[in-house]
C-alpha cells in the first residue's frame, strides 16, 4: 500500500502536476490522521473495556465480602438483643423489689449480660485494596462509591460505641467478682463439669446484687449504651450494607 502511494506521488511530480500533487498530499495526510484517530479510538475502547471488567470484578468481590459482613452483623445483633432482653428483665426486678426470684433465675439473667463483649467481625480486605490501589474512582455508580467511601468512618464510630458498651460489661463483671460468686453462676447454668470446676456443697447467693445501687447503675448504663449500639449503629450499618448489596446487584445484572 505504501509503495502504491509512493508510485502515484512520483508520477505526479514527474509530470509537473503540482496542484494535483498538493491535493493528493493533503488527502494522504488526512488518511494518516484518520488512521491515527481510529487507532486512538480503538485503544480508548479497549481501555474502557478493561476498566469496566476490573470494576465488575471488584464489585463482585465486594458483594461477596459484604454478604459475609451482613451475616456477621446479624449474628452479633442477635447476641445484642439477647443482652438487652436480659437487662430489661434484671432492671424490672430492681423496679419491683417485691418480685420473687431464685438464685438460679438470677444467674440465667446475668449470663447473657456479662459473658461476652460486643464485637462483630467485619472483613474489609477487598475494600481496602480498592481504596489503596486508587480503583475506587473507577466505580462508576455514585451511590456505591459514596457508601464504600463512608464505611471506614462509620465502622470506626461503631467500634467506639462497642467499646462504651464493653466498658460497662467489664465494670459489671468486676463488681460480680468482688461482691458475688462467679462459681455459683457456673453451677447454676450447669457448665462447671465442662470446665473442670468441682461441685460445691453449699449454694452461694448472688441475690445481694439486687440490693446494690452501684450494680444497678452499671446495668442501667449497659442498657443505655447497648440500646444505642443496636438502634443507631448496628441497625443503621445493617441497612447500609443491604443497600450496597442491592446497588451492586443492579450493576452486575446490566
Amino acid at each position: 500500500m505504501i509503495k502504491f502511494f509512493r508510485h502515484i506521488r512520483k508520477k505526479l511530480l514527474s509530470e509537473n502536476k503540482f496542484s494535483k500533487y498538493f491535493i493528493y498530499a493533503l488527502g494522504e495526510i488526512l488518511l494518516v490522521v484518520i488512521g491515527i484517530l481510529i487507532a486512538l479510538q480503538i485503544n480508548n475502547w479497549n481501555q474502557q473495556e478493561q476498566t469496566k471488567e476490573k470494576e465488575l470484578k471488584y464489585l463482585s468481590l465486594i458483594k461477596k465480602e459484604m454478604e459475609g459482613n451482613l451475616q456477621s452483623i446479624q449474628l452479633e445483633k442477635g447476641f445484642l438483643l439477647e443482652f438487652l432482653g436480659s437487662l430489661s428483665q434484671l432492671l424490672d426486678v430492681y423496679a419491683k423489689p417485691d418480685t420473687t426470684i431464685t438464685n438460679k433465675e438470677l444467674s440465667e439473667i446475668l449470663v447473657p449480660i456479662l459473658s461476652r463483649d460486643m464485637d462483630f467481625y467485619f472483613k474489609t480486605g477487598t475494600l481496602n485494596e480498592v481504596i489503596a490501589t486508587g480503583n475506587l474512582k473507577n466505580i462508576t455508580n455514585d451511590s456505591i462509591r459514596t457508601i464504600l467511601s463512608s464505611i471506614s468512618g462509620n465502622l470506626e464510630r461503631l467500634r467506639a460505641q462497642e467499646t462504651r458498651v464493653n466498658t460497662y460489661i467489664s465494670k459489671g463483671s468486676s463488681f460480680l467478682e468482688k461482691h458475688g460468686s462467679v462459681k455459683q453462676i457456673v453451677f447454676d447454668i450447669g457448665i462447671n463439669k465442662e470446665y473442670g470446676i468441682p461441685d460445691s456443697p453449699e449454694e452461694i447467693s448472688n441475690l445481694s446484687l439486687l440490693k446494690s445501687d452501684e450494680f444497678e447503675n452499671v446495668m442501667v448504663y449497659c442498657s443505655l449504651t447497648g440500646g444505642s449500639l443496636n438502634k443507631e449503629y448496628y441497625t443503621v450499618f445493617e441497612d447500609e450494607i443491604h443497600t450496597l448489596i442491592a446497588l451492586i446487584n443492579k450493576e452486575l445484572e446490566r
